[in-house]
């Protein structure tokens, strides 16, 4: 039904992060101290984006995520040492490198369980 499918969408989106700029999140779990970063320039390389991103806290790593040939897909995510305010990190507006990042809580997302088919006779 329509209704149902309605709170269903809100639930998710309340559960999921309140800070998601009108963005519905995956579902998952939100990895502590960890920001998801789009936009990232090819050209751009980890060291550059953690020594960008230790303005907020003290990085951990920086991990940019690669197709199968090794070409970054222009997102990652930074992690940090302690605890930092990862709404207000969100929440800025940040140009790198003459682009706009997206920015969001880093979200794991829950793996699918396979449906168990039962071979036919």
């Amino acid at each position: 039904t329509p209704n149902s499918t309605i709170s269903r969408e809100a639930s998710t989106q309340s559960s999921s992060a309140a800070a998601s700029q009108g963005w519905v999140l995956p579902e998952g779990k939100i990895v502590p101290n960890t920001v998801f970063v789009g936009g990232i320039d090819d050209r751009t390389d980890e060291t550059e984006i953690g020594s960008f991103f230790g303005r907020y806290g003290s990085v951990k790593e920086v991990k940019r995520i690669r197709n199968r040939t090794g070409v970054s897909k222009g997102y990652g995510c930074v992690s940090f040492v302690n605890d930092v305010d990862v709404q207000k990190i969100v929440g800025s507006q940040i140009h790198f490198h003459g682009k706009k990042l997206k920015l969001g809580p880093a979200i794991r997302k829950q793996k699918l369980c396979a449906r168990h088919v039962q071979p036919r006779p």
